[in-house]
């Protein structure tokens, strides 16, 4: 089970860093979201929550696939702005926050399954820090675009909180990796193996 947070979280470091040369991003964060999306499938089989962000970390792979190449302006840079590749950024980071969202969501409920109060704690706070600040970006973003330039800052300054919390939960997932233990199928699909069990007894 410890793999499967650690592959999460490696893919989500592919997509919270960004190195890019000109405009392409040699961690695409695409890769990032399908390493997710796989890990969660088996993670699923134990967390609903683990299942529902599965279901926002696949249209994520699509959604991301813009960032790649650096597409569409920013209210707060100098590049030539279209309104079309800023509402798609609105989306995608829409979509991150309800698959960070339900992932923290799964961490507490597995968690609390293996009685590791603390670990739960520190994803509820982990959790309500990342949709505080991405929740802000989102009310202020479409704003920012008749702000004063003074205004537009803090975007700048929520942005950079916002990639801090993005590391924090990386750290939470690696965390989780160390504390919770092996994967167990649940009660339903014990009973499509129980006649396997059977032969050996």
């Amino acid at each position: 089970m410890s793999r499967l947070y650690f592959r999460i979280s490696w893919g989500l470091t592919l997509t919270f860093l960004h190195f890019r040369i000109q405009s392409v991003d040699l961690l695409p964060d695409f890769i990032g979201f399908w390493m997710a999306a796989s890990a969660l499938g088996e993670l699923g089989k134990r967390e609903q929550a683990f299942r529902i962000a599965r279901r926002f970390a696949i249209p994520l792979i699509f959604l991301s696939l813009p960032n790649e190449i650096n597409l569409g302006g920013s209210p707060v840079t100098d590049q030539p702005f279209s309104f079309f590749w800023f509402s798609l950024g609105l989306v995608n980071s829409a979509f991150l926050l309800a698959f960070i969202y339900y992932l923290c969501t799964g961490i507490i409920s597995a968690a609390a399954r293996s009685s590791l109060p603390e670990l739960a704690q520190s994803a509820h706070i982990h959790r309500s820090a990342f949709l505080a600040v991405t929740g802000a970006t989102l009310i202020l973003s479409p704003l920012a675009l008749n702000m004063p330039e003074a205004w537009q800052y803090l975007l700048i300054a929520l942005g950079i909180i916002g990639f801090l919390s993005g590391i924090s939960i990386i750290l939470l997932l690696r965390r989780a990796g160390q504390l919770l233990g092996p994967l167990e199928p649940d009660p339903d699909l014990r009973e499509s193996i129980l006649s396997g069990e059977d032969k050996n007894t």
